[in-house]
């Protein structure tokens, strides 16, 4: 390259930079040409970047630099506020003779720790950033020549935009980091003694809190006054008795209510704020609760003396809400879906009843199956299909599977445990796959039913055994109907993944030469999409072997209840036997899956 044409380029960046960085383009210029010829220094400061990293950042749009900025700058000053946070116990504990020495050590030792680190977080990240902001402003601009889109320039915008963020995360954050951790209770209290005051201003019509103080201090003196004649008589008559009892109640009370109403009168702007922001969240919503309504399904006399032996009808129960108690919006949310779950399990128990049968009469069914064929024949069969869809060293490891099986007694509860999870398998087949077709083909369906299943991914195992409790009891239907939940959405999601991922292609020329669309989803979608809906069998199966685990919890036989027990009795080597057979089994119809898969996906 000739020096003209080097010249005639370096200027044409030259412009190109004044447009993209509008101010210090003689800086910015020089830099860039650097780092394009890889002369810059890895240790070479931008002085902006280093001095206000957020500030820079934030006026030049690159965004990543301004939060590690941030994080940084909150984090360092986060470890420096402990020590103010922690000095004033130290002072408080260095002037205590009884204070424990082992606390005063651990004071000075978390002060000197924060400090240091502290100081190294703000000191060596402001040079880290400092480093590498001009090679992400380079890069920054590359992008920027190819799309203008990509932010460029000074905008006045985004610096308000940064202000904004700063100023309400960095004080809060600090400020949380300086206070000691709240009592809950007591905020608790701050809430109740306002809801209490609010009802002697109604109950008294006064509505100044300093006149109702005044108010509770005069009968406060009128009560001490009467009872110290009462004391003053030698003896006293019945009815002055009674009338000094009552003085004692008047007195309790009134003493209680004027010291809830100082509580309100002497609560600080801190008080209110601390509770309303630096408490875990604020909880300053309170609710009087629904009233308890209970619905139980009971013999209809009335139905069964005409004639109906098995008539039956629910019974409504209420009970109002305790008078006075308050509930926060959690409590209040519980209690409406435990009424509605009663609800639901009283005006439909037919329908709960008949599935819980219908679950029971398959499981039964398939562990008779199980447990009565005859171990060769049940080795058999696995060995066989390894034989035919896997390498020899699975067929070595099913082998030995079947041998652990077979040496430790676990045989039996290893079939209860495969029958549970056959039974879930088949209902998660059964319903996932047209579920799966469904999706692939709806894209409004498909809309719906992904946040579910991915809810449904997302929640902790144990949380399926509560409405599954709820609805069914404990026993083997519920653990089953949990499992089947946890298990089926793999087996949803990769159905329609895999009907979604036949060429376009192929579909065009199967229409072209007459297939209707029943030929097409199954003469050429569904046995393309084989591997994949394969992959999905293979994840819901070893989902339903984890959750039959779970399942034990409430009333799964089974290997899962061995655990159980186990767990139970801190029996440490029954509870390791019993997992390492969950394993194997998972691992053998893992392998001998994954062999089938991959025969499927070669043809």
């Amino acid at each position: 390259m000739s020096g003209a044409e080097e010249r005639g380029q370096i200027i044409e960046r030259d412009v190109s930079v004044q447009t993209f960085v509008e101010k210090n383009e003689q800086y910015y210029s020089s830099v860039f040409e650097r780092i394009q010829r890889r002369q810059l220094s890895t240790l070479h400061l931008n002085p902006w970047a280093l001095l206000i990293p957020w500030f820079w950042a934030a006026q030049r749009g690159v965004w990543f630099i301004f939060w590690c900025a941030l994080a940084l700058d909150v984090l360092g000053l986060v470890c420096l506020m402990q020590v103010v946070k922690f000095t004033p116990l130290l002072e408080i504990a260095l002037e205590n003779p009884d204070a424990n020495p082992l606390l005063i050590e651990r004071y000075q030792r978390w002060i000197s720790t924060y400090s240091w680190i502290g100081a190294i977080i703000l000191i060596l990240g402001r040079v880290v950033i400092a480093s590498t902001a001009n090679r992400s402003y380079y890069r920054q601009y590359n992008k920027w020549r190819i799309d203008f889109n990509v932010a460029s320039g000074i905008v006045f915008k985004r610096i308000i935009t940064a202000v904004l963020i700063i100023s309400i995360v960095a004080p809060l954050t600090i400020y949380r980091a300086t206070q000691l951790r709240l009592d809950k209770r007591a905020c608790l209290n701050q809430i109740r003694a306002v809801e209490s005051v609010e009802n002697l201003t109604a109950q008294f019509k006064i509505n100044d809190i300093s006149l109702l103080i005044a108010s509770f201090e005069t009968e406060l003196a009128r009560i001490g006054s009467r009872t110290a004649e009462l004391a003053a008589l030698e003896s006293l008559t019945s009815e002055q008795k009674a009338e000094r009892g009552a003085l004692r109640k008047q007195t309790r009370t009134a003493e209680r209510n004027l010291e809830t109403a100082k509580q309100v009168r002497d609560r600080t702007t801190k008080d209110q704020f601390d509770c309303a922001f630096i408490d875990d969240f604020p909880t300053l919503v309170r609710f009087t609760p629904p009233p308890e309504v209970r619905y139980r399904r009971v013999p209809d006399e009335a139905a069964i003396a005409a004639g109906d032996k098995n008539a039956t009808k629910v019974l409504i129960q209420q009970k109002p809400p305790v008078e006075g108690r308050k509930v926060n919006t959690f409590t209040y949310t519980a209690e409406g879906i435990d009424t509605g779950i009663n609800y639901l399990r009283a005006q439909y128990a037919g329908f709960f009843d008949a599935m819980t049968n219908v679950l029971r009469q398959s499981l039964i069914r398939v562990e008779v199956a199980f447990m009565q064929t005859p171990w060769p024949v049940v080795a058999f069969l696995f060995l066989a299909l390894s034989w035919a869809y896997t390498n020899r060293a699975t067929i070595v490891f099913v082998a030995g599977s079947l041998a652990f099986l077979a040496v430790f007694e676990l045989w039996q509860i290893a079939m209860q445990t495969m029958a549970l999870v056959v039974v879930a398998t088949a209902i998660c087949v059964f319903v996932g796959l047209p579920v799966g077709i469904w999706m692939a083909k709806n894209k409004m369906f498909r809309w719906i039913t992904e946040p579910i299943l991915d809810v449904m991914q997302t929640i902790p195992s144990l949380s399926y055994l509560v409405p599954a409790v709820a609805f069914f009891g404990i026993s083997q239907p519920p653990a089953v109907l949990a499992t089947v939940v946890f298990a089926i959405p793999p087996m949803v999601k990769l159905t329609a993944l895999g009907i979604m991922q036949v060429p376009e292609s192929t579909k065009e020329a199967a229409l072209a030469f007459g297939a209707s669309e029943r030929q097409l989803l199954r003469k050429v979608e569904l046995p393309m999409a084989i591997p994949s809906i394969m992959a999905g069998l293979n994840q819901t199966i070893m989902l339903a072997l984890s959750m039959a685990t779970i399942s034990a919890f409430i009333g799964a036989a089974g290997l899962g209840a061995l655990v159980t027990e186990s767990l139970g009795d801190a029996q440490a080597g029954k509870g390791l036997l019993a997992g390492i057979a969950i394993a194997l089994v998972a691992m053998m119809i893992d392998r001998i899956l994954r062999g089938i898969r991959a025969s499927f996906s070669r043809i």
